[in-house]
């Protein structure tokens, strides 16, 4: 036999194919860690949902919440108990008004009312602003006591009118007295405390 090297042979080890890590593997993440709720749940009684509030209102709120670096829940509680304090005195009107399109009362004047229902139905669903009480309005930062008074006063023994519609009324006095200049509003620094870290090595 002939030692002639076959043409089909190579002297060198074929090189091993590295895969690369497949995109997936590095798009998983560990799993989530589970937040602890336990403020939440204490706090719990001093949240409030609203279903109906006018939510250019909300904004403002919101808006002066940012201006004033505190809690938007803490600015609508004072604007809503400066409305209320005008109510107990005579300043604010809140006389409701039959309302031929629910069975409960209204606030608005009938003109409002009939400006809003009187109008032609709009071909396009998308030019359609969203009704108000689709909109839900949520604050933190509210006493029970002064939950429980607005439900009283919107309640069937009370006004009889939604609660939505309520807060929308007086946030509508509290902010003007405040645009007005009549309802101030300063921020006041939390007090701080501060803790001793205790060495335990002995």
């Amino acid at each position: 036999m002939s030692n002639r090297r076959n043409p089909f042979e190579t002297s060198e080890p074929t090189p091993t194919v590295i895969t690369p890590p497949s995109i997936y593997d590095s798009l998983r993440v560990a799993a989530p860690r589970k937040r602890n709720r336990q403020w939440e749940k204490e706090h719990l009684t001093q949240k409030v949902v609203y279903r109906g509030v006018d939510p250019k209102l909300a904004l403002k709120i919101k808006s002066i919440a940012g201006d004033l670096l505190v809690p938007e829940g803490e600015v609508a509680r004072a604007v809503i108990e400066f409305a209320l304090r005008g109510y107990e005195q005579g300043e604010l009107d809140l006389d409701p008004r039959p309302n031929p399109y629910r069975i409960r009362m209204t606030l608005f004047p009938a003109s409002e009312l009939m400006r809003s229902y009187d109008k032609p139905a709009k071909s396009s669903k998308r030019n359609q602003p969203e009704a108000h009480w689709r909109v839900i309005t949520t604050w933190r930062g509210f006493p029970p006591g002064l939950k429980k008074e607005l439900a009283a006063l919107a309640s069937e023994d009370g006004l009889n009118v939604p609660v939505g519609e309520l807060i929308t009324a007086l946030l509508r006095f509290g902010l003007k007295a405040y645009d007005s200049g009549l309802l101030t509003l300063e921020p006041v620094q939390k007090a701080i405390t501060f803790t001793l870290a205790l060495d335990d090595r002995k």
